[in-house]
């Protein structure tokens, strides 16, 4: 998990092989906004300070994406 500074938005990752990215600004409910399926699974994530990027780590690589 990790939290972005300058955006409300926490990106996750699971055993389930997915990365989700959340909003948590004024909602009266948690919902994902953004969830990404891969084929294997992740590890790790982080955001960028400006929450534009964000990288993830696999067990043989990292990939680098853009959270529009």
């Amino acid at each position: 998990m990790d939290v972005c500074l300058k955006k409300q938005i926490v990106a996750t990752c699971s055993s389930d092989r997915t990365v989700r990215v959340w909003n948590y600004s004024a909602k009266d409910e948690l919902t994902p906004d953004i969830v990404q399926q891969f084929e294997e699974e992740a590890y790790s994530v982080a955001v960028h300070p400006s929450g534009f990027h964000m990288v993830v780590g696999f067990s043989d690589n990292i990939r680098m994406l853009n959270i529009l």
